[in-house]
């Protein structure tokens, strides 16, 4: 079965990898428009056309959403998708051209150390989008991502994070209700399982302890602007408003908070998305569900919706750790950035500086 964003009816999603420059572009395309809200609790975050999905707004539907690596050059990635929307004839039919409405946001990747961010990796992820099941780990804009970076070594030389990706988490309701969700995690913070343990995140300089944790720690280091925390959550339940949605997308930061630390600092761009297919019209409320659990309960359907997506990020940003693979850099401790399975294993052979 399929737990991933393309279980929902006509979404694509598409990756352009290029682990050669450890950076890349995800892209998730509708057959139609759809409802779309965004929502960002970061301190410094990079996006693209988001202003007209956020409060207040009338415009709210969208024919794709984009998240890229490169950081803010990672932007021009937006351009290149929406010509190739045009030329695939995706978009708002006006007069005599097509319009397509996307969103998009940016991660500070580790590709910025190498190359410049080629903007037809864009284009590229919209040629390879697809209805299979997400491919997830180091691919995309999980690419060149990771966790653990609030404190660096050598006055700030020597990377000691571990490797993060794409990940997925799905979340089956009665009445044939679907939430699934798709993150991209890069983060500042250590990955927390829900026991309170570390699952990825700083490593230390020997193997008496696997990893460093942000709340013993009273000096940091860490380069500026360089973590991000991006997820698309869908869901096949048509919930009306603009308000009943941004409710959903609040309620899924919970997934972020439960499962990194720290989260939203200064230097996240932490951000939510939120769509639905709009496929079942009431998940619960029928006008005798409202008598009997009263009136003032009328949005129950927002709230089990926004509860299941906390649930299903929290899943994905576990699941985007469990599926990374290690990869080599330099200025790294150990010259790797180790995934968690290795990492796990290996721990006690660290070297020091």
């Amino acid at each position: 079965m399929n737990k991933t964003l393309t279980a929902l009816k006509g979404v694509k999603v598409g990756h352009s990898t290029h682990l050669d420059k450890l950076t890349g572009t995800t892209v998730v395309v509708f057959d139609k428009e759809l409802p779309l809200v965004f929502k960002s609790y970061g301190g410094s975050n990079g996006t693209f056309n988001t202003d007209a999905f956020s409060n207040g707004k009338r415009d709210n539907r969208a024919n794709a959403i984009f998240i890229s690596g490169g950081s803010w050059t990672g932007l021009q990635a937006g351009g290149e998708i929406m010509k190739r929307l045009i030329e695939k004839n995706i978009g708002y039919k006006t007069f005599k051209i097509i319009n397509p409405n996307l969103a998009g946001a940016i991660v500070f990747d580790l590709g910025v150390r190498i190359d410049k961010f080629n903007p037809a990796f864009g284009r590229e992820a919209v040629d390879n989008a697809s209805l299979k099941e997400v491919l997830r780990g180091n691919v995309g804009a999980g690419t060149g991502t990771s966790v653990g970076k609030f404190k660096y070594y050598k006055s700030g030389k020597i990377f000691a994070g571990m490797k993060s990706g794409v990940g997925c988490g799905f979340v089956k309701l009665k009445n044939g209700g679907i939430v699934t969700a798709m993150t991209v995690v890069n983060a500042v913070g250590n990955i927390m399982l829900p026991n309170g343990e570390i699952l990825a995140g700083n490593r230390t300089l020997n193997g008496k302890n696997k990893f460093l944790k942000f709340k013993e720690l009273m000096e940091f280091n860490t380069p500026n602007k360089s973590n991000t925390t991006i997820s698309i959550i869908g869901t096949n339940i048509n919930l009306r408003t603009r308000e009943n949605y941004e409710r959903v997308a609040h309620l899924a930061s919970i997934g972020h908070a439960r499962a990194i630390d720290p989260i939203n600092t200064s230097l996240d761009g932490d951000t939510i998305f939120v769509f639905s297919t709009e496929e079942i019209k009431n998940l619960t409320t029928t006008k005798e569900n409202i008598k009997t659990r009263g009136h003032y309960w009328s949005e129950l359907d927002t709230d089990i919706v926004g509860n299941a997506a906390a649930r299903a990020v929290q899943e994905s940003i576990y699941d985007a750790c469990y599926q990374a693979e290690t990869i080599n850099l330099d200025d790294s401790l150990d010259g790797i950035v180790p995934s968690v399975k290795d990492y796990n294993k290996n721990y006690s052979q660290q070297g020091s500086l």
